[in-house]
């Protein structure tokens, strides 16, 4: 239920309420008209036609040329279908990293692109005594985590371009790559093997394999990462581990509509 006005808090701003108030009106309606919005809300017809033109300015609105009433935008619909995708990513992927963690012994996470950062949106952690901690809400650059670089390798060249429009590369670490062209050549191995692998680049002591989540329509959803202190890290950790996280990105990508 909306609040009514005399429920609403103090401090809040004007403007802003009242554009929130008036996107909240298509949760029961497809189309709303300025005159109807203007009964509905106790506002002018000027302030209403000024609030839709700047929502339809930045697409969370549009206008039907037939009708000149408004629906919601592509915007709109985009970030409530991203919101809902997320929350149905981790849901669906909790039981399979609690899973993962166990075949694995590791630490791990599921992350999402965002920029040119890849943030971790969930983790399960290791019941070892020598473990990686969790990273939910963490950030870390994408070209120095195996993560991020799982999730770089499924981009075009020109969307790499654009997160990248420098040669340097700024490491994170000294085992950090430094320059674009290593970039490249890393996310190149990524797409033939099918999982990435960091080793301490964006933290010290700190070694990780990721692979990528996709939808059943091979849209990237996010990627699954194990994380293991570089001590216990060599090629055998790596092959096994791999193995695991790739059996799970596959196991999320088939139950991901």
């Amino acid at each position: 239920m909306r609040p009514e006005p005399s429920e609403r808090p103090a401090g809040l701003i004007g403007a802003v309420d009242n554009v929130l108030r008036l996107l909240r009106l298509f949760e029961d309606r497809e189309l709303l008209r300025v005159s109807q919005v203007s009964r509905e809300m106790g506002l002018s017809r000027s302030t209403v036609h000024r609030m839709l033109a700047t929502l339809s300015h930045h697409q969370f609105v549009e206008q039907d040329e037939h009708s000149r009433g408004y629906r919601a935008g592509p915007a709109l619909v985009d970030i409530g279908l991203a919101v809902v995708q997320n929350m149905d990513v981790r849901a669906l992927a909790y039981g399979a990293l609690v899973r993962l963690r166990d075949a694995t012994g590791e630490t791990v996470h599921l992350g999402t692109l965002r920029g040119s950062e890849v943030l971790y949106v969930e983790s399960v952690e290791s019941e070892q005594v020598l473990k990686i901690s969790s990273r939910v809400g963490w950030t870390l650059p994408a070209h120095a985590s195996a993560g991020g670089k799982a999730l770089l390798a499924e981009l075009g060249e020109q969307e790499l371009a654009a997160l990248y429009p420098e040669e340097k590369l700024p490491a994170a670490t000294p085992r950090g790559i430094t320059s674009l062209a290593e970039l490249r050549e890393q996310l190149r191995q990524v797409r033939v093997r099918g999982y990435s692998f960091s080793d301490a680049e964006s933290e010290n002591d700190v070694s990780a394999v990721g692979a990528v989540v996709k939808d059943r329509h091979g849209r990237v959803r996010g990627v699954v990462v194990v994380t293991g202190p570089r001590s216990r890290v060599d090629q055998a950790w790596i092959d096994r581990v791999s193995l695991a996280v790739m059996s799970t990105a596959k196991e999320l990508s088939a139950s991901i509509v």
